[in-house]
């Protein structure tokens, strides 16, 4: 048990420690700046995206990262097999806005 939350620490550390630098386009249309990223560099899209691009929803289950851009289209990135990501939704009145 001790190995999981020392890889699952470690992988919360790695994820916001990803410069938001990184994350800028240079001109690409959304869809393909997630082209060959992998899962920790998806969920730091995903943060970035929900405060600069509210028209693309993403969320987070089990087993992949999911985007739906305007039109319906989606995108989904795998996680490892061997890592687990915990959303927390911490609330006063709601759970979500």
């Amino acid at each position: 048990m001790k190995p999981f939350f020392i890889s699952f620490t470690l992988f919360l550390v790695v994820i916001s420690a990803f410069p938001a630098l990184a994350l800028q386009n240079d001109g690409k249309s959304d869809e393909a700046v997630l082209e060959d990223v992998d899962a920790a560099q998806a969920l730091a899209i995903a943060n970035q995206w929900k405060w600069s691009k509210k028209e693309i929803k993403s969320h987070v289950n089990s087993r992949e990262v999911v985007f739906q851009f305007h039109g319906g289209k989606i995108k989904k990135i795998p996680l490892p097999e061997e890592k687990m990501v915990v959303a927390v939704a911490p609330y006063i009145r709601e759970t979500h806005t």
